[in-house]
């Protein structure tokens, strides 16, 4: 028989063990570990350390200085497409008789002559305007690299910070797990506990080391990325001061254009206008070309010691052949200044349906990390202090705490990839890229 001694002991021992479980389990569950400022609108977008990371991308990369060169190349060309043809000298010698006679025979005589190419009036001048279009189009392909790449880097800027707020709540979910662990081992000894609660918190602490391991190769790859877009060191590191807290309310980027402002933006839509100047002025000069052109020359003719000779002409050429040569061009000015105009709507078109998608986007994210932040974390934390009480007083096997706890990780490591996904979705909204599959496409 148990004396009432030891039943004593024994009835305050498991009243030590039952009090520190709560107090462990108050101080890793109840905490507002790290999420102190839940409900605090975020600036997720990192502000001056992602735009640096931008400006470091923008500066180093090969495609985008490849872009400009190509657009200062087409620049280039805009001057020499209204310029006059190059004029032409000859020089020719005409012989009266068989042998040398230059200042001897009146027909004998040494020749000079110059001449120059007019197009007809207009020509030059739109020549001019269609290659000066030509050249803005080629300017809007550095904007389109630039574009990509900053949401290129503001979108593996997330991956790493998701990946590194990860990595924090998996440590501070093993270290709660193995807390639980040594209480539960406590209850166990003292015959209040079961083996089950033991190995359910053996497996949990084994997953959780697996989900580190993910979470370690997640940062690796953002990092690696990250420093590719960059051009550093893939094995460089790259620390980061911004966090995602989980409860935190998004910021929204300021300056969020609206739909006129990313019509204004798009460079493809910019680049389809000028295409469609650019198309119409082609026709215009196709139509010119039935014009006659003119050439002007003039002659100097030396005779040796007899007087000298002199002669000036103007010469203008026949579109004898318009029929063959002219009009199909203008056929063919024509169809494609109609196919730019239908380019041009379809682009407004799907630009417009993009926008209001990832604006769609923006807003659902932003909702959803409202309710985090003011519903669905503080109900786990609810109902994680509701399983304590119903522990403390016998009416719950700690089971269901532990899985109380389980849900409200889970919780948080969701917010924290809403706030993750709200950053990529505002990058997409900022590329305004129409080969990509879509705002919605991006993963959360």
């Amino acid at each position: 028989m148990v004396s009432r001694r030891e039943e004593k002991k024994k009835k305050d021992s498991l009243g030590r063990s039952r009090a520190a479980a709560a107090a462990i389990l108050g101080v890793w569950c109840l905490a507002p570990a790290r999420d102190g400022r839940a409900g605090e609108p975020l600036p997720v977008d990192a502000g001056s350390e992602v735009d640096a990371l931008v400006a470091e991308a923008l500066a180093r990369n090969p495609d985008l200085a490849a872009a400009k060169q190509e657009a200062a190349a087409a620049r280039s060309r805009v001057s020499p497409a209204g310029a006059l043809p190059d004029p032409m000298l000859s020089v020719s010698y005409e012989n009266d008789g068989t042998s040398l006679s230059l200042g001897v025979e009146p027909m004998t005589r040494l020749s000079l002559v110059a001449q120059q190419a007019f197009p007809f009036p207009g020509k030059l001048a739109l020549a001019e305007k269609v290659a000066g279009l030509d050249a803005g189009r080629g300017a809007t392909r550095p904007e389109r690299v630039a574009l990509t790449l900053e949401a290129a880097v503001r979108r593996t800027y997330a991956d790493l910070l998701e990946a590194r707020e990860d990595l924090r709540l998996v440590d501070e979910q093993i270290a709660t797990w193995r807390s639980i662990e040594e209480d539960i081992r406590a209850r166990y000894s003292a015959g209040l506990g079961t083996q089950q609660d033991v190995l359910r918190a053996q497996s949990e602490s084994t997953r959780l080391l697996q989900q580190r391991r993910r979470d370690e190769a997640a940062e690796k790859t953002a990092v690696s990325a990250l420093n590719q877009l960059l051009y550093r060191p893939a094995e460089g590191p790259l620390p980061t001061k911004k966090e995602l807290i989980p409860g935190a309310l998004p910021g929204t980027r300021a300056g969020c254009e609206p739909l006129e402002e990313s019509l204004k933006a798009t460079p493809e839509l910019r680049e389809a206008a000028l295409a469609k100047d650019r198309a119409k002025l082609a026709a215009d000069l196709a139509r010119r070309n039935l014009r006659p052109d003119f050439v002007a020359s003039a002659a100097y003719m030396n005779r040796g010691g007899l007087p000298l000779m002199w002669s000036v002409g103007v010469g203008v050429s026949i579109p004898l052949w318009a029929g063959k040569k002219q009009r199909p061009l203008i056929v063919e000015a024509e169809a494609l200044s109609e196919a730019a105009s239908a380019t041009e709507a379809s682009l407004r078109r799907r630009i417009e349906a993009r926008t209001e998608e990832g604006l769609i986007r923006v807003e659902q994210i932003a909702a959803e990390a409202k309710l985090d932040a003011e519903g669905v974390l503080v109900q786990d934390k609810l109902s994680v202090d509701a399983a304590l009480t119903n522990y403390r007083t016998g009416s719950v096997p700690f089971v269901t705490v532990l899985e109380a706890l389980g849900t409200y990780f889970i919780d948080r490591r969701a917010a924290v990839s809403r706030l993750a996904a709200f950053i990529r979705a505002e990058a997409d909204l900022r590329e305004l890229s129409l080969d990509r599959a879509g705002p919605a496409a991006s993963r959360m």
